[in-house]
């Protein structure tokens, strides 16, 4: 699929509109293959095997298997996007475009967690493993017998977990030293690691293969794997999330994306490749271990276990049942000494292969502003990310010497299995908003097909793990619960702050008091800018508020910055002429000026930035571009990014209106049009409140209702007032069919019009629609179109809708 150049939307630029902190390109095929083959071929067989064949008995082969369809839908999206968008983050940088709010920083978050023990784990593996073989093979201990469960046993007469604990801190600062080295350098050791524990690996089953073939004594090879699902599909499941770690590898290929030559073709090819040499691999390691296995009498008789129950031997025997199983088969004691240097190998690789991706997702996140920006920072001398590498070392270190392999493996597969459910939901939006926008070099068969069925896949299996082992879903939720307390307490400001429109000018405020409540008015000339200014000051008393007046000088994207200055001084002009004859009346009034590309998001900025209560925008009436939705690009632009108090002016409001006309077809909103109304009213001015009626609705009711909902008053007799004034309310109903019309003719007899906006819900919202467009050309008098504010809750459930359902790219 062939299309235009990558948008500059989907670059993730140092700074907006800067240059671009990128890494040097120097992996081929080849090696980034190696680099996804080294990080699947670790723990899921030397370390998990053994775990998940005590959940899932013989059907291990059955969660295997399953876990391959599963990663190879993902495996596809993967490739999707890692051909269209090769840089560093991966499935971070992915669900930052693809899915709203702090999804991004959650998914980096875990990311990097789960990427970085899952280094631990390597590396404890790497320690158990050659303490083992200093047991088993010299002589120097006692190896663990599988009876008591997990364990160290002994070394030297002493107590062996010292030993290993050593050995793995030793191997954690070796593969942090050769990450710092360079991406080249971490090549060319994987590749040399990974191509010799195939080799193995490949003699491991063979020879397993052919001790089943000749297998003799009281067992069968076929009753090892009777019955087949011990403990049910539910173990099957536990089994399968367990395990999941063993697949993530070639996401760590696409997390090199900026480190890969010509990654619109390597990225899929080396994806598919590894995925190949691994599947096969795993599912005959599964049917080997336990099919040529035979458990020792002494251990049958002090268990009680069954000759062919050889799954719960592996189970006892934990990390190292797969070590135990290649003695076992291989003459000589070779299976001992083979299987310890393939873990050894093994367990170097996928350590290697951790460290490199952890400490790209911490760079991405630190460049987008998520983390600390000393996260992005590179070596000269290296191009190398060094305090992300540091970083995630620390984490590498202190899980690997804390904690043992089982527990930390359910939360870390827990974790992947929903940053890969987030990327394939993802993968929707990214294609549906940036499509013909991007150059892809492979894109996923059976779209969208594909990536739901992985996603429903990965979080009912997330679930069911979490669900069924309460220390697997306290650590995880405990992450998740620090994540979101650093993005709401630290992320989403630095984020918002680096990313939001500079600010060129700021006018003091003319006191020093601290106000509560702030209006905004967006300011372009002085003849306009006026009207709205007054407006505002009329909507808040003296001594109870601020107005902000802000003009946003609009910066075309081939224009650097800093040619802006004259611009600036023009916007400086705007702000102090507007808010001149406010500050003459009392009001404590301040100029802004904001530079940006886009002065719709500006002013959306402006609102988060400086905590705005209210809106007060000018609009013309007409379209302002072909973007435009309803009333202009600008307006549509805040309104779907903000949420406040907004009241849109066409015209300038009387000084002293006699009659104001209220179209109630939301009572919410018309509550809102009356408080608005009340504020530019004078002492003689009458409200109008017109409800028209459909055909299908009875006058009585829908006027008693009104009353009620509206005035709180069930008295029909009673007189309508306003709130705070006291004005007198008329409640007038009109049966039509013409809703414009009769609004308009109304209206005739009025001084100002006053429209409140649209119904909205939970899952849309609604502000204003055609009709308020056909009302404002049928009516040439002044126009005020108002909504309140939606709430925080449902304005954050309306975005994450329209966000998800949306075309457009976001800005």
């Amino acid at each position: 699929m062939t299309g235009t150049r990558t948008a500059p939307v989907m670059e993730t630029p140092s700074q907006p509109g800067g240059p671009v902190t990128e890494l040097a390109r120097d992996m081929r095929l080849f090696d980034i293959t190696m680099v996804g083959v080294g990080a699947m071929i670790g723990a899921g067989i030397f370390a998990l095997t053994g775990i998940a064949a005590g959940h899932a008995g013989p059907a291990l082969i059955l969660a295997f298997c399953l876990n391959g369809v599963l990663t190879l839908m993902t495996a596809m999206v993967y490739a999707e996007l890692g051909s269209a968008i090769p840089a560093a983050g991966g499935g971070y940088l992915w669900v930052r475009f693809g899915l709203p709010g702090p999804s991004a920083f959650l998914a980096g978050w875990m990311d990097w967690l789960a990427h970085a023990v899952a280094g631990s784990l390597y590396a404890v593996i790497f320690g158990t493993y050659i303490v083992w073989g200093l047991q088993v093979i010299f002589g120097l201990g006692e190896a663990p017998t599988g009876v008591d469960g997990h364990g160290y046993g002994t070394l030297f007469g002493m107590e062996a977990w010292p030993f290993a604990k050593g050995l793995t801190l030793f191997i954690c600062i070796v593969f942090l030293w050769i990450n710092y080295r360079g991406s080249k350098e971490t090549g060319k050791a994987g590749n040399i690691i990974t191509v010799a524990k195939i080799i193995v690996i490949a003699i491991f089953i063979a020879a397993g293969l052919i001790a089943m073939l000749r297998a003799t004594g009281n067992v069968a090879v076929s009753e090892t794997y009777v019955p087949f699902m011990p403990n049910g599909f539910s173990g099957v499941l536990v089994a399968m999330g367990l395990t999941f770690i063993a697949f993530e590898g070639y996401e760590i290929i696409v997390q090199a994306g900026e480190e890969v030559e010509n990654p619109r073709r390597n990225i899929p090819r080396a994806v598919f490749y590894s995925l190949l040499i691994v599947i096969p691999i795993y599912i005959l390691v599964a049917i080997v271990c336990i099919g040529a296995m035979r458990i020792p009498e002494e251990v049958i008789a002090e268990t009680g276990w069954s000759a062919s129950e050889t799954w719960r031997y592996l189970a006892g025997l934990g990390e190292t049942g797969v070590a135990v199983a290649a003695n076992e088969f291989l003459p000589w004691g070779l299976g001992g000494i083979l299987l310890v240097i393939g873990a050894i190998l093994s367990t170097m690789s996928a350590l290697n292969a951790t460290t490199f991706s952890s400490t790209r997702v911490s760079f991405a996140m630190g460049r987008d502003h998520y983390l600390p920006q000393g996260m992005a920072k590179i070596s000269s001398k290296t191009r190398t990310p060094t305090v992300a590498l540091m970083a995630s070392g620390v984490i590498i270190i202190v899980v690997a010497l804390v904690l043992d392999a089982e527990r930390v493996a359910g939360a870390t597969c827990a974790m992947f299995l929903l940053v890969f459910a987030g990327v394939n939901i993802s993968s929707i939006t990214i294609r549906r908003k940036y499509g013909d926008k991007l150059r892809y070099g492979y894109v996923v068969p059976g779209y969208p097909l594909v990536p739901i069925i992985a996603a429903v896949g990965q979080v009912a299996i997330a679930a069911w793990l979490l669900a069924s082992q309460p220390l697997t879903l306290a650590l995880t939720a405990g992450w998740i619960t620090a994540g979101l307390i650093v993005y709401f307490f630290y992320s989403s400001n630095q984020e918002h702050e680096f990313r939001a429109s500079a600010v060129a000018f700021e006018q003091p405020p003319t006191t020093s008091r601290e106000s509560n409540y702030r209006v905004l008015v967006p300011v372009a000339n002085p003849q306009t800018a006026k009207p709205l200014v007054d407006l505002a000051t009329r909507l808040v008393a003296p001594d109870s508020g601020d107005v902000i007046a802000l003009n946003v000088v609009s910066v075309p994207e081939q224009t650097p910055y800093w040619s802006t200055e004259r611009f600036v001084a023009e916007g400086r002009k705007v702000v102090e002429t507007a808010t001149q004859s406010a500050v003459e009346s009392g009001h404590d009034v301040r100029g802004l000026v904001r530079l940006s590309r886009d002065p719709g998001r500006s002013i959306a900025d402006t609102i988060r930035d400086r905590k705005i209560n209210a809106l007060v925008m000018g609009w013309s009436g007409r379209r302002h571009g072909p973007k435009a939705r309803i009333l202009g690009t600008e307006l549509d632009t805040v309104l779907r990014q903000s949420d406040a108090d907004t009241v849109v002016l066409r015209g300038s409001v009387p000084e002293m209106p006699e009659r104001i006309l209220i179209p109630a077809a939301n009572p919410r909103q018309a509550q809102f049009a009356i408080h608005v109304a009340e504020s530019v009213a004078g002492p003689s001015t009458w409200i109008e409140i017109l409800r028209i009626l459909r055909s299908d609705e009875k006058e009585d009711r829908v006027r008693a209702d009104l009353r009620s909902e509206m005035f709180a008053i069930d008295d029909d007799s009673a007189p309508l007032r306003s709130p705070n004034l006291g004005l007198p309310i008329d409640l007038r109903m009109e049966q039509s069919s013409d809703v414009v019309g009769t609004i308009a003719q109304a209206a005739k007899a009025s001084d100002l019009l006053i429209i409140g906006a649209a119904a909205e819900s939970w899952r849309q919202r609604r502000s204003f629609t055609p009709l308020h467009r056909a009302v404002a050309a049928a009516w040439d008098g002044p126009l005020v179109l108002v909504k309140l504010r939606s709430g925080r809750a449902r304005f954050t459930t309306q975005q994450v809708i329209d966000f998800m359902t949306s075309r457009e790219p976001e800005s």
